[in-house]
């Protein structure tokens, strides 16, 4: 699955890659390490608006959702979607198809377990710059109080053989899209085929790859901070594949 990335993306960087506009405001987002149960506001540019970035909650509510109490329950649920039943499960189905969108990140971060003990890893785009990762999205209105909610969900497939050692319980990955994807990915023409030849798994040599310290996995700390990514060596690893 998909649960913590880090997104601490330039303005700059963001209107270079996309050729498309971002507001000064999304520099102020600096999420080193930021998990997908806080509901982050991130930058997605979505099928329906490709001129700009926009802000939308991580964690998808269907605009079918009845109540609040029912919408907290769901974005939990929808961090993630799978690749496999997109199409089919109610709250992704709709979304799919009109409501695709991509989300931009320096990278993300699994968990890799050997002999019961579990070792983080930061992946990364290899040649630098960033991911971008295919998402769906949906806007959900509280009917009580007449709040908008835009919202997304990160796609996973399974594992490339680099994801399948790095997490090799669950064996997802998110969905990765390089220039020459994620522009068909908005594509409001794009068939139901052409989406499903899109959801694959990416090439193992566009991620680097890392060990960092057991320290982002303690829930009692801030784990959001500049550094937390930085490589830290397992000599218990060393030659165990990579």
């Amino acid at each position: 699955m998909c649960y913590y990335i880090k997104n601490n993306v330039d303005v700059a960087a963001l209107r270079e890659k996309y050729k498309t506009m971002a507001e000064e405001a999304m520099a102020k987002i600096k999420f080193y390490n930021v998990s997908g149960f806080a509901h982050p506001q991130l930058p997605v540019l979505t099928q329906g608006n490709r001129k700009e970035f926009q802000l939308y909650y991580w964690g998808l509510i269907p605009a079918w959702c009845p109540d609040e109490a029912k919408a907290g329950e769901l974005s939990n649920m929808a961090l993630n979607a799978k690749a496999e039943t997109i199409f089919e499960k109610p709250m992704f189905r709709e979304s799919i198809i009109r409501r695709r969108c991509i989300l931009p990140v320096n990278g993300f971060y699994e968990w890799r377990e050997e002999n019961k003990i579990k070792y983080p890893y930061f992946i990364y785009p290899k040649n630098g710059g960033l991911f971008t990762f295919g998402c769906i999205s949906d806007t959900w209105a509280d009917k009580h109080t007449g709040e908008i909610l835009n919202t997304f969900s990160i796609i996973t497939t399974r594992a490339n053989p680099v994801m399948e050692t790095i997490h090799n319980k669950k064996k997802r990955m998110p969905l990765l899209l390089d220039d020459a994807g994620w522009q068909p990915w908005l594509d409001n023409s794009a068939s139901k085929e052409e989406i499903i030849k899109l959801m694959k798994p990416a090439p193992d040599e566009w991620m680097g790859y890392h060990t960092i310290s057991k320290a982002i996995s303690r829930k009692e700390t801030d784990t959001n901070y500049e550094g937390i990514e930085a490589e830290v060596k397992y000599p218990e690893l060393e030659n165990r594949l990579f």
